[in-house]
């Protein structure tokens, strides 16, 4: 019979521990979890900070190019006034002669 109270004993001892296991395990499971959504979170804020940039980016492209055009046109518009005066120029100077 005192056999049967050791190993009953041993057994209670074994099943306490693995009851204390199983606790521990739960609660890293669930600071894990805490965790996971903490991250997720931080995930979907950062997302939207970068289609934030993106569009930020595509509007500063689309007015730099808006501005590069308006530029370019400008320079063409004083070419063709420069090559007119040029025209003018040599126009005089063949009536001079």
């Amino acid at each position: 019979m005192s056999d049967t109270k050791v190993l009953i004993s041993q057994l209670n001892e074994k099943v306490d521990k693995l009851i204390h296991r199983i606790a521990e395990s739960n609660h890293a499971i669930e600071n894990k979890q805490r965790e996971i959504l903490s991250l997720t979170d931080q995930l979907r804020q950062k997302d939207v900070l970068i289609s934030g940039l993106r569009a930020q980016i595509q509007d500063l492209q689309s007015s730099q190019n808006s501005s590069v055009t308006l530029e370019n046109e400008q320079l063409k518009g004083r070419i063709n006034e420069m090559v007119r005066e040029i025209d003018e120029c040599i126009s005089l100077l063949k009536v001079g002669n």
